[in-house]
């Protein structure tokens, strides 16, 4: 038999568009918290673990209150390529007072003079202009020609040909300078460069310097260019114009020919040139030192200094004949 219809009371009651979304909502919202009280149940039950703690390698002292499992913890290695040589640790790094020791400096090959001009560097010098009658007077090795002879030592350096140098500080004493920084400052057609640890090594060698030089930075300059900048100031027994590189430039300033260029130098002609008293390790200092006595001349009578004594009955006498003694 075919079923009978449903009557209008048993028929469920349509829903409306605006019911639909609602319901909708509401069920979307019921699922959300449905899973978050999932997920809080999930985190209660199962919590997170802690992070591991790594003590980084520090140098210096541990700290004072150290915690409990301190000697415990796993310690972090440095981060560094294991193919990379290991760092020399210094005194206050190379910033502080320790500096680069012995470390070697290279230069660039270009000077800036005092006009801002741009100047290539040649054989370890400045490519400057040449005097046609001071090429005369020396060649390209800075050998001093027609019987002079340097105030300062001159050397050649291993690898650099026969080429001679000078140690900086040693020419920069001699024409009146206390040191090089303001030898090369001052002047600045001169190159000063930096021997590097093999150079250094044959110089200690060959007594140029000390052992105790070794850790320190050495510059050198080409005695030829100290000869074209200082002429005859630099030559022993040094005439103007007769032993200047620059006859050209002398003559247009008004040299008087033949003048002893530095007459404060003590040179006898006939005996050994000291070259010594320019060496800081041979007493260089005493060529800044005046022949005046360091103390004044006393005359008349000396004033000394009396002694604050505690006078008692037992030293009274040994006291007095004291006090007699300069009255």
């Amino acid at each position: 038999m075919p079923d009978a219809e449903a009557s209008d009371n048993e028929r469920p009651p349509e829903s409306s568009p605006a019911q639909g979304a609602e319901e909708k909502e509401n069920g979307e919202s019921g699922a959300e918290q449905e899973e978050n009280q999932e997920s809080e149940a999930a985190s209660v039950k199962s919590p997170s673990p802690q992070p591991q703690i790594i003590r980084r390698r520090r140098l210096g002292r541990p700290p004072k209150n150290r915690p409990p499992d301190w000697d415990t913890l796993p310690i972090e290695p440095p981060h560094r390529d294991p193919n990379d040589p290991p760092k020399r640790r210094g005194r206050g790094g190379w910033r502080g007072r320790g500096g680069r020791k012995g470390a070697s400096y290279q230069p660039t090959r270009q000077a800036i003079d005092k006009e801002g001009n741009v100047i290539d560097i040649v054989d370890d010098e400045l490519a400057l202009p040449e005097d046609p009658e001071g090429e005369t007077k020396v060649d390209k090795m800075g050998r001093l020609q027609g019987g002079r002879e340097y105030r300062c030592r001159t050397f050649t350096i291993a690898g650099r040909g026969e080429r001679l140098y000078m140690l900086s500080t040693e020419p920069a004493r001699c024409v009146g300078f206390r040191d090089s920084y303001l030898f090369f400052t001052k002047h600045k057609r001169l190159y000063k460069i930096i021997v590097d640890d093999e150079e250094k090594r044959d110089m200690i060698e060959r007594e140029i310097i000390p052992h105790s030089y070794k850790g320190r930075a050495i510059g050198v300059v080409t005695a030829r260019s100290v000869f074209r900048e200082f002429g005859a100031l630099i030559v022993v027994g040094g005439k103007r114009v007769l032993d200047d590189y620059e006859v050209i430039k002398a003559r247009a300033e008004g040299v008087v020919e033949g003048e002893v260029a530095d007459p404060n130098d003590k040179y006898i002609e006939g005996e050994e040139y000291n070259k010594n008293q320019y060496v800081a390790w041979h007493g260089a200092s005493a060529v800044y030192h005046s022949n005046a006595p360091t103390l004044p001349a006393q005359s008349g009578k000396v004033d000394i200094k009396k002694r604050r004594v505690n006078v008692t009955d037992v030293n009274w006498q040994l006291e007095h004949a004291r006090e007699a003694r300069f009255v």
